[in-house]
């Protein structure tokens, strides 16, 4: 399992940080999605692709940081995201496909088969840090 923050979550995260000429009040980390495909996420990374799954969903509630660490949690209910779940992503829109330019980062690697016998819940923490 791999964890991954793309280059456009980050320039997303800059520019919502520091409200730069590229920013947008519309663009920050609102929705969370899980999809079937195998793919690894890497930094130049902006959509998806096209899984053959995927199901997004918006937040329970609005994210909570504690100190470094901001938690995003999502359920998914009985009726979606039926099939095995290799990815869990993070996006900067209402609006999530496989196509649209929306993802921030996310975890791959995983092999959840989530089925109608129950809900899931989800909960993506990213912690920021300073690696210098």
């Amino acid at each position: 399992m791999a964890a991954k923050i793309t280059d456009q979550g980050l320039q997303r995260i800059a520019d919502t940080a520091s409200q730069t000429a590229g920013y947008s009040a519309s663009r920050f980390i609102r929705r969370m999605a899980v999809d079937d495909s195998s793919t690894a996420f890497v930094a130049g990374a902006t959509t998806l692709g096209s899984p053959a799954n995927l199901y997004s969903q918006a937040f329970d509630t609005a994210p909570n940081r504690a100190g470094l660490v901001v938690t995003h949690t999502a359920t998914i209910g009985t009726a979606n995201g039926n099939f095995t779940i290799r990815r869990v992503s993070l996006h900067d829109d209402t609006t999530v496909s496989g196509t649209s330019a929306t993802l921030v980062g996310g975890i791959d690697g995983l092999g959840l088969t989530k089925t109608v016998d129950y809900s899931l819940q989800l909960n993506v923490r990213v912690t920021y840090s300073d690696n210098s």
